[in-house]
């Protein structure tokens, strides 16, 4: 146990805190128990039971993101809001970056993901002047965030036509084999084409001199997240990477009823086609999101934040007692 991680991560949470406070967010506190745990179709959640006096039993969940609470505060008129919530992660999330238990920051605002861009950069120059550590990242600025649409992320380092391979699967299976530089099984969708390249050569050479804001991406991948135009294949949404990590992920949020419940019925099937069972659907959420103006939002690991800011490479140093053996050096 390292007492000075444990500080590191106090001081880092009371700087958020500080940081949103002063300028008129206001912190909310949402249930841990809640009856949808979220809609990723890859992500799985801790489930349990509360039983009744006559015995009968409701499903509940430990939440994925406060995200679904938030927004229905944001339907029912809050504004500029903020949240540092525990959040739960079942079915292998557990190493380096990840941990089954762990803190997330959520801010939502009156706007767009472009305002909530503005919200990063003037968060992290803050942390960069307030934060105490001696941890020094040679070559690395904090200075400034740069912004780079994801498709030139494909054209810079991969050489590939991210917008071409979204309709041409042909060219886009072709294309992702010549730069992997190995077969891809038959059955592999665009997304699964798309995450493999990402992951083997995109992402380790994001955010390595700046903290890097990757936006536009995909509208399939992108549930909770405008369009940038109704019959657009790009969508409102952006992640920030510092050092190769992804620490956060961003939209201009959905506030069509009936477009966010199209779409968790979608990500239900394709849950289902790959064998994981379906989440239950929040009909008080899908509501809320009707309900909701326009509004930016975002989440950031708060653990991987405090990697990035401290040179820390195992993310359960940040844990008291974090699941599995903390590897050191």
């Amino acid at each position: 146990m390292n007492q000075l991680r444990h500080q590191q991560k106090r001081q880092l949470i009371n700087l958020i805190r500080e940081f949103f406070t002063d300028r008129d967010f206001f912190e909310l506190e949402t249930p841990l128990l809640v009856p949808s745990p979220g809609m990723e179709v890859h992500l799985h959640s801790f489930t349990t039971k509360y039983v009744q006096y006559d015995g009968s039993e409701e499903m509940l969940h430990l939440p994925t993101s406060p995200e679904f609470a938030i927004k229905k505060a944001l339907g029912a008129g809050f504004e500029k809001v903020f949240e540092i919530a525990r959040v739960f992660r079942n079915c292998g999330e557990l190493g380096p970056q990840h941990h089954p238990e762990f803190n997330m920051l959520e801010w939502y605002r009156p706007g767009s993901y472009i305002h909530i861009m503005d919200d990063v950069e003037a968060l992290l120059h803050y942390l960069s002047r307030h934060f105490e550590t001696t941890y020094v990242s040679e070559g690395f600025s904090w200075g400034a965030v740069k912004r780079t649409s994801i498709q030139d992320c494909f054209h810079t380092y991969a050489e590939l036509d991210l917008q071409r391979g979204i309709t041409d699967a042909e060219y886009w299976r072709g294309a992702a084999v010549d730069v992997l530089g190995e077969s891809l099984p038959d059955d592999d969708t665009f997304e699964d084409i798309f995450f493999r390249v990402w992951l083997k050569i995109i992402e380790p050479r994001l955010g390595l001199s700046n903290p890097e804001i990757v936006f536009d991406y995909p509208a399939s991948m992108a549930a909770l997240s405008k369009l940038k135009s109704p019959d657009n294949i790009w969508a409102e949404r952006f992640e920030l990477y510092i050092k190769g990590m992804e620490i956060g992920n961003a939209f201009s949020e959905l506030t069509d009823s009936v477009e966010q419940l199209k779409r968790f019925k979608d990500a239900n099937q394709k849950r289902e086609a790959i064998g994981y069972p379906p989440h239950p659907i929040d009909s008080d959420f899908i509501e809320a999101v009707g309900k909701m103006p326009p509004t930016g939002g975002i989440a950031i690991g708060v653990e991987r934040l405090l990697m990035a800011l401290t040179g820390v490479s195992d993310i359960r140093e940040f844990f008291l007692y974090p699941l599995g053996e903390v590897k050191r050096k």
